[in-house]
């Protein structure tokens, strides 16, 4: 049985029949039930579980691929998937390559790349001597 009770203005459903049906409730437990179908290889379980990957055909854990989240700016990420598509990759690859090389190029390096890359871009262009 079931009796509604207010607990701070949120409505709580207190005492319920733990074998009670709600409507409908029948009616989806049996299309669930008719929609298992059960395959009979032959095998054991045990048969089953040895073609599972083992260990050594799973990577290291440092090396598991990890789904980051990342906000930009809108304006960026267009700007981000233009560049990717430009050159025939998706945005998540160009990311990833970009922290790597930052990472990569930031063990030996005593300066920071942002202000290489401003001093670089202040030095005019070569011209051939022709």
């Amino acid at each position: 049985m079931r009796s509604p009770s207010s607990n701070d203005g949120r409505h709580v459903v207190t005492n319920i029949d733990p074998n009670a049906q709600f409507p409908g409730e029948a009616d989806l437990i049996h299309a669930a039930s008719g929609a298992k179908t059960y395959v009979d290889t032959g095998e054991t379980e045990a048969e089953l579980l040895a073609r599972l990957p083992g260990p050594a055909d799973v990577p290291p854990l440092e090396d598991m691929p990890v789904v980051t989240s990342l906000r930009l700016p809108m304006s960026l990420h267009n700007r981000l998937k233009q560049y990717a598509a430009g050159h025939n990759t998706k945005p998540s690859v160009l990311i990833r390559q970009w922290i790597e090389l930052h990472l990569s190029a930031d063990e030996d390096r005593p300066i920071l790349l942002a202000d290489a890359i401003r001093a670089l871009s202040s030095v005019p262009p070569a011209h051939d001597a022709a």
